[in-house]
């Protein structure tokens, strides 16, 4: 997880950097930026609503550039009933990515918008303002993160948005990716989420929207021919491997008791971390406001005010247990989650997480999120902990209140981070975990 958030921190700028020069890229010869069109013109929750890309190129893509553009549509005609979307990040109107190499799964991320949501609370204010910025734009948002609040659409109008994805470790792997191989090329798949899901729906707000324009953009980059014909070549006499990092989501349903034991089955070579979230059901309607806005499943991180201090968690993996006395209070638990996202240690990175979100025993906390750190050297790849064979993750929350009662959380979602790698080869994929 520290690799997308902290790699290369604190560096010298690279314009200042003399050396530099020595180290010029020659076999780049051309750089295009490239668009792939959905295939369907309007997407809509309660007809089709999957979008689907197919990349077909004979060059290398550049997945660090890759994103997504698209019009968001208020459809309602009633006057006042503006599109209010649940986040100013476009990542609300998803729920889940699909993202094939050659016809191999190379990630599949279910929960998309509360993952992506989870995610952007890592960063920093600005940054998190910034994604949102290039997306439906922020009408309210401070550094204690629990204001958050997008701007609406208005009746019958339209708003051309950006978003990339930030929780696809594929698209961080930092590597070109060789297209003039395999069977299929590279695929994405969106499915939209359900039309309440992704707005703040109140008595007089619009749910009913659609997505149009959809853009999938990338860079194609031509290297010249003897490096693409070696890359060829290998293709054909032995596979590429691409190392990432993924994400995977698990959601259980709690039944009661303040103490919970989330259990596991996984089959992963290195799991680095692990993250666990709460979701509530709120006893009071929502509202055209911030706190409407957290009170929707996606932005709903829910630890009741009086488990502030009494909250304990560990996480047990293969009979070893982290850590060997139990995290307790949302104060060691801050501290955790900021070690196990990596930006504890950064001297330009912060989260977007205040006091009052994360837990001060006051209100209930809108922003907690259990952080389990499994990598035994940060910063470095495949240095997490093997579950294979019969292994299993198992988290004990104590004290989380009334689980699955009145005003307790009725859901645990269980985000496991784990590396993974990509075989390529000219006949197709092999994904591994």
């Amino acid at each position: 997880m520290e690799s997308l958030y902290a790699a290369g921190d604190d560096q010298r700028i690279p314009e200042l950097e003399l050396a530099k020069y020595e180290n010029q890229a020659s076999y780049v010869i051309r750089r295009d930026q490239t668009q792939t069109l959905c295939a369907t013109p309007e997407l809509k929750s309660n007809s089709i609503r999957t979008a689907t890309f197919n990349i077909v190129d004979g060059n290398f893509l550049d997945l660090s550039t890759l994103f997504f553009s698209f019009k968001v549509n208020n459809k309602d005609t009633v006057a006042d009933h503006t599109l209010r979307p649940a986040s100013a990040i476009p990542h609300c109107w998803f729920r889940r990515l699909i993202i094939k190499c050659n016809g191999s799964t190379v990630e599949d991320i279910m929960h998309l918008s509360r993952v992506e949501e989870q995610m952007t609370r890592f960063v920093s204010t600005n940054k998190r303002r910034n994604w949102g910025d290039a997306g439906h734009g922020w009408e309210e948002l401070t550094d204690a993160g629990i204001d958050a609040l997008s701007k609406p659409i208005g009746v019958g109008g339209s708003q051309r948005v950006t978003w990339r994805p930030v929780s696809s470790g594929f698209l961080q792997c930092g590597r070109y990716i060789p297209m003039m191989g395999g069977a299929g090329g590279l695929s994405f798949e969106l499915e939209l989420a359900d039309p309440t899901e992704a707005v703040v729906n109140t008595a007089n707000k619009s749910t009913d929207w659609s997505i149009t324009n959809f853009t999938l953009h990338v860079d194609s980059v031509q290297l010249t021919s003897e490096v693409t014909n070696s890359f060829a070549d290998t293709l054909t006499n032995q596979p590429i491997i691409i190392p990432y990092q993924a994400n995977s989501v698990d959601v259980q349903y709690l039944t009661g008791g303040p103490n919970v034991v989330l259990t596991l089955a996984k089959q992963f070579s290195r799991l680095a971390s692990v993250f666990v979230s709460l979701e509530n059901a709120p006893a009071d309607a929502i509202t055209d406001n911030a706190a409407g806005a957290l009170k929707k499943s996606m932005n709903n991180f829910y630890l009741p005010a009086g488990s502030a201090e009494a909250v304990a968690s560990h996480i047990t993996v293969n009979n070893m247990r982290w850590p060997n006395f139990d995290n307790e209070g949302t104060k060691q638990h801050y501290m955790r989650l900021q070690h196990c996202v990596g930006v504890w240690n950064s001297l330009s990175h912060g989260t977007n997480i205040s006091a009052d979100g994360f837990g001060n025993g006051t209100v209930d906390s809108t922003q907690f999120v259990f952080g389990f750190d499994l990598e035994t050297v940060p910063h470095a790849e495949a240095s997490g902990i093997s579950v294979q064979g019969g292994g299993h993750v198992q988290v004990d929350l104590k004290n989380i209140g009334g689980a699955g009662g009145a005003g307790g959380p009725i859901k645990a979602y269980i985000m496991t981070h784990y590396d993974a790698a990509l075989e390529i080869r000219s006949q197709g994929s092999i994904v591994y975990s």
